[in-house]
């Protein structure tokens, strides 16, 4: 809920609550009326994400299996001393069916990144509403992941660059 959307339900539970105490004070001179309110504030976790730059060198096409070329994603996660919780981890970007699995779209057709947790090898697919679960026990956390180039095997790749960027997004669980 935005901060205006929040102040507009507070001033309007506070508006209807008045309403109420007015019409009762009208009918009955004294009369008191016990009010509570509860107020539920969401905010974003005060992590910062830094780097996440994936670069592969120099790939053989023949050579793109779906195992050479892992690379690892290396990004810092940092929560400081405030977060020592669960939290969740997602990807959100362009995905493309390659070989029957969902993969991050890159900018060569028929060629995509498969994204995975280096610990329990689980696949996270862009744009998925699927969450990468993990602790946060420091200031620095998060899970290890590596992406992988997988080609489309009805596809005849074209040599040259290529590039795919993606939202890492992390949230308490």
């Amino acid at each position: 809920m935005t901060q205006s959307g929040l102040r507009y339900l507070v001033t309007l539970c506070v508006a209807l609550a008045w309403s109420h105490a007015f019409s009762s004070c009208a009918a009955a001179k004294n009369k008191t009326i016990d009010m509570t309110l509860t107020v539920l504030i969401n905010g974003a976790a005060p992590c910062t994400i830094v780097g996440a730059d994936v670069d592969f060198g120099n790939v053989l096409i023949s050579n793109i299996d779906g195992t050479h070329y892992a690379q690892p994603i290396n990004y810092s996660l940092n929560c400081g001393s405030r977060v020592v919780d669960d939290l969740k981890m997602q990807i959100q970007g362009t995905p493309v069916t390659i070989n029957g699995e969902s993969v991050l779209k890159t900018t060569v057709d028929g060629l995509g990144l498969r994204l995975k947790s280096v610990a329990d090898e689980s696949v996270l697919v862009p744009g998925s509403s699927g969450w990468l679960n993990f602790q946060c026990q420091s200031n620095s956390c998060g899970p290890a992941l590596q992406a992988i180039p997988v080609k489309d095997s009805n596809v005849a790749l074209k040599t040259g660059g290529f590039s795919a960027s993606a939202t890492l997004v992390v949230e308490y669980q």
